[in-house]
């Protein structure tokens, strides 16, 4: 599977590096919310700028958005950050359509999409998520 997950006490990094499939998504996406968090789920930072193609469907995008807003909705408040340059930025768009509260004033998930890591970090850390 190519991607790589490093968890923190507070959320994960997910490295993605190839070409990814649903397979390859909905596995780690199994293994993402499996994962004990001491602190909570408070954020995923997922990379995507090693990917060569992005082969997933709208399908699984919507249904990866879908639950992420809804474990959001249940288990408190989770920032979303997707560093995707170029591969697999049209299918995290659609991710976040679905992954997107907008009933609310106060979504449970917060999602953005940026170009390079540090913009990812500064986006976390100016929404109060500090990477440990």
């Amino acid at each position: 599977m190519p991607v790589n997950l490093v968890f923190y006490s507070n959320g994960v990094l997910m490295a993605h590096s190839g070409v990814v499939t649903d397979e390859d998504l909905l596995e780690s996406d199994v293994e993402l919310y499996s994962h004990e968090y001491p602190e909570g789920l408070q954020f995923q930072l997922v990379d995507l700028t090693d990917v060569r193609d992005f082969q997933a469907s709208h399908k699984t995008m919507r249904y990866l958005g879908e639950k992420d807003r809804e474990f959001s909705q249940t288990h408190g408040r989770q920032l979303i950050v997707v560093i995707a340059p170029t591969h697999g930025r049209a299918n995290t768009i659609v991710w976040e359509v679905w992954a997107q509260d907008t009933s609310t004033n106060d979504p449970a998930l917060l999602t953005k999409i940026v170009d390079r890591r540090d913009e990812a970090i500064q986006w976390l850390k100016d929404n109060g998520i500090e990477i440990h």
